[in-house]
């Protein structure tokens, strides 16, 4: 019995190396631009400089994953910008996860610029439960880092297990094309944009997920702190309105900026004009130019 599972667990074993060595010499053939896929990972650079790295969600991670849009932000501020944005709500954990990453691979900027939302303090699946694994490619390095972080066990787990899918093994670039169409202002509705805030704060707003994604956002402001690098921290523009848990973060956040001196400027009401937008918090190509130009690259340049 004691020889059955030896011989069963070496074939375990034997069968993992032959899993990972394929990996391996299948993602070393990914190379990709950061406008033709969601991974951070297969797209990351090692040693390079830059002007400034961004941070945030869905309405930032449309910066870099046009290439149109990624040369506009470079143009207009002036500098050689790198994204670490995620879609999909990308959370605070995440945010700071990914910029740890970031400097872990001798990378450097100038600046860091988080493009915040308050919904984020508020949302588990923006954070612990964030699905950027299934588009990272299996490295020990970041198997181990999202272990030692004491992600949830499913999460570890779904990583490893989704590389071992057809839809990763035969995986292409997916450019965005430019979004240069405008939101209906027809559908601007009290009733569309209360339904938008009910996606946004599925989990209400709940003291204990404020108080643990704050947590997050003070190690990211730690960061930046221990390397010298200044902090701007930005609202960017919707056609929402404020959101509801915006009074909670904006006092904490000024509370915050008086202890470690980081710069916060609220643009949320900044860009009403509907044709800046392809949806109701998203801009688009011409909304993209429009907020580099007129209201990031002052606050940046005042530096």
């Amino acid at each position: 019995m004691i020889r059955l599972l030896w011989k069963a667990t070496l074939l375990v074993m034997l069968n993992a190396l032959i899993g990972m060595a394929v990996l391996a010499i299948h993602d070393s053939r990914l190379h990709y631009a950061r406008w033709e896929t969601d991974s951070l990972l297969l797209t990351m650079p090692d040693h390079a400089e830059f002007g400034a790295v961004f941070l945030g969600s869905s309405h930032t991670y449309l910066f870099s994953r046009l290439k149109q849009h990624q040369e506009i932000a470079d143009r207009e501020l002036g500098m050689k910008t790198w994204n670490l944005a995620l879609p999909s709500g990308g959370g605070i954990r995440p945010a700071r996860f990914f910029l740890e990453y970031f400097w872990e691979q001798g990378n450097t900027a100038r600046q860091v610029v988080y493009f915040l939302e308050p919904f984020v303090f508020y949302s588990s699946g923006a954070n612990d439960a964030h699905k950027f694994i299934y588009a990272e490619p299996l490295r020990g390095s970041f198997l181990k880092k999202l272990v030692l972080d004491r992600y949830p066990l499913r999460s570890v787990l779904t990583y490893i297990r989704s590389k071992f899918t057809q839809a990763w093994f035969f995986q292409q670039p997916e450019p965005m094309e430019a979004q240069t169409y405008t939101f209906d202002p027809a559908t601007i509705t009290p009733e569309r944009i209360a339904y938008r805030m009910e996606t946004l704060y599925g989990d209400g707003l709940r003291e204990d997920y404020f108080q643990r994604y704050a947590r997050e956002f003070v190690r990211i402001v730690e960061q930046c702190r221990q390397r010298g690098v200044p902090l701007t921290v930005i609202f960017p523009p919707t056609l929402l309105g404020p959101e509801p848990g915006a009074p909670r973060v904006i006092q904490w956040l000024k509370e915050q900026q008086r202890q470690f001196g980081f710069s916060f400027h609220d643009f949320t009401t900044a860009m009403p004009d509907y044709h800046y937008y392809y949806n109701l918090d998203h801009l688009n190509t011409d909304g993209v130019r429009e907020f580099m130009h007129t209201f990031v690259r002052p606050v940046l340049t005042a530096k």
